[in-house]
């Protein structure tokens, strides 16, 4: 064999040597930059999830709302007059979604009943339980049970918002009474818990609750776009 033609081999030979290594060593580096395949999409494949589970949260929240407005109702009136010497507060559910706050000793000169729309209040469940049900890469059981301590700690939440309303509507909403039995700094106190519990509080709570509880999953996909 000539000079010439074993200097061709071996070039030959190297051509298909790097050719061959190029495709082994492609694959990884696509796989590489796509990043682990669980971790692909987990925010699209939460908002597609929330598609199908919003609706049936929704129906779920229709289809219990007259016993759940019941329960914060009865709930908040034990509270409330749990601190009250002597009980005379009462608070009575109306056509099922409107909660009516009285007193046995006052109608505070016909500005009770103070009426307060209960569906308002715990229509966040609904924003609870959907996202809950769409988290991906999370076992049923899991889901179930992070969904029942949420439940738990919202339920509490409406009862407490309820009873704010109760004082709040005491404090700054029965005119002259109200001026009579609370001074300055309680009627800013229960004015200002209302608002901030049943306007920004009321609606982060759920969101609050699923990122607690899904923290590790969301720090891993924010880990993982990070990486991309």
């Amino acid at each position: 064999m000539s000079r010439h033609e074993e200097k061709g081999t071996r070039a030959g030979v190297s051509r298909r040597s790097e050719t061959s290594r190029r495709r082994t060593t492609a694959p990884s580096h696509r796989a590489a930059a796509e990043g682990p395949p669980q971790r692909r999409g987990w925010a699209l494949r939460l908002a597609r999830n929330l598609a199908f589970t919003a609706p049936l949260a929704m129906a779920g929240w229709l289809l219990l709302s007259p016993f759940l407005s019941l329960f914060v109702v009865k709930a908040a009136e034990r509270l409330t007059r749990m601190f009250e010497r002597p009980a005379v507060t009462r608070i009575e559910l109306s056509q099922g979604e409107d909660a009516l706050i009285s007193r046995g000793d006052t109608r505070a000169g016909g500005r009770l009943p103070y009426g307060v729309r209960v569906t308002d209040i715990h229509f966040p469940l609904v924003l609870l339980i959907a996202i809950f049900l769409a988290t991906p890469d999370v076992a049923a059981g899991e889901r179930l049970a992070n969904l029942g301590y949420a439940l738990l700690i919202v339920l509490f939440f409406f009862i407490i918002d309820l009873f704010f309303w109760v004082k709040f509507a005491y404090a700054t909403q029965l005119g002259a009474w109200s001026a009579a039995h609370y001074g300055p700094f309680a009627r800013n106190f229960w004015g200002l818990g209302k608002h901030i519990l049943d306007l920004p509080v009321k609606l982060a709570l759920p969101f609050a609750l699923w990122a607690a509880l899904y923290l590790r999953q969301l720090a891993g996909e924010l880990f993982a776009e990070a990486r991309r």
